[in-house]
């Protein structure tokens, strides 16, 4: 997927400092979730590997382009966790960057998402942050920076994305083949059109309007409020956080005590679901109810 357009500039001078050998070793890559950090990440890790890279990137064609784009680079490590990153990983991502490049080049490693990284993990990553080997780059994503160890954060050159302004999230998401692309549909992700997409693309995702069909449903009566926690405590996230949304909306619309109370429940129901452990389904299914009481 090529890097979108909000964040090309960004992508283009980068490339610049590695062309001058000015490139920090160890960069941190903030922003929100969804706008396409990871995209940018992995197009400057290929073309930091790229044998004849360019002011304009890799070249797509050398024995390094290829390996990469075949996921089987010998000299790039991209760590990947839903859960946490223990310390284990993140060795093994050091071994690979502390020996000998295969390919006689750089070496690279990424971490999508560093907040999972345990404090052991951090600890172990601190190390090599501190005293790289020659030739390595560790690109490290988040859209949570406040929870990294401050001193990982201070070894590295921080990079912030904002997300894109509304006009060129929708021309991007019309490019991708979102037909029905709107600012509300945006607004519902967060202005996260890269999480747009990935709905889109998942069988198992649940979609925005998939949301407020059964929302409608349950306060039409058709639809209870525990069948819908057992159908979206996966997406329980996505799902409190939607419904925040569309008590705000009222709140604007119903500016009375009741909706008031019912919005700050989804704030506290969005902090909870933080937690490791929680039952997802009973948060949901407690706050559908209270949603479908005064609905």
């Amino acid at each position: 997927m090529l890097i979108p357009d909000w964040l090309l500039s960004r992508y283009e001078k980068l490339i610049r400092r590695l062309q001058a050998g000015r490139l920090h070793h160890g960069l941190l890559l903030t922003g929100p979730a969804g706008i396409g950090k990871h995209v940018l990440a992995r197009e400057l890790a290929k073309t930091i590997l790229c044998k004849n890279n360019s002011t304009t990137g890799a070249c797509g064609q050398c024995q390094a382009c290829l390996l990469y784009e075949a996921g089987s680079h010998p000299d790039m490590a991209e760590l990947v966790s839903d859960k946490q990153l223990g310390v284990d990983a993140i060795r093994q991502g050091i071994g690979r960057l502390n020996s000998t490049a295969q390919l006689s080049g750089n070496k690279v490693l990424v971490i999508p998402k560093a907040e999972k990284m345990t404090e052991a993990a951090a600890n172990a990553l601190l190390k090599t942050l501190e005293e790289p080997t020659n030739n390595t780059f560790i690109l490290l994503l988040t859209n949570r920076p406040q929870q990294l160890l401050a001193t990982i954060v201070s070894r590295c050159e921080k990079h912030i994305f904002p997300a894109p302004v509304t006009a060129d999230a929708l021309k991007w998401l019309e490019q991708q083949g979102v037909k029905d692309a709107s600012e509300a549909l945006l607004h519902a992700y967060g202005g996260a059109p890269f999480a747009i997409v990935e709905s889109l693309h998942q069988d198992k995702g649940l979609e925005y309007r998939a949301f407020t069909e059964g929302l409608d449903s349950l306060l039409a009566g058709s639809k209870d409020a525990v069948s819908l926690s057992i159908d979206w405590q996966e997406h329980a996230e996505r799902v409190v956080g939607w419904l925040q949304q569309y008590m705000h909306s009222q709140c604007i619309k119903y500016p009375d005590k009741q909706t008031i109370h019912l919005y700050e429940a989804c704030t506290q129901a969005r902090k909870i679901l933080q937690n490791p452990g929680i039952n997802k389904s009973m948060i949901l299914s407690c706050l559908l109810a209270e949603i479908k009481q005064t609905g």
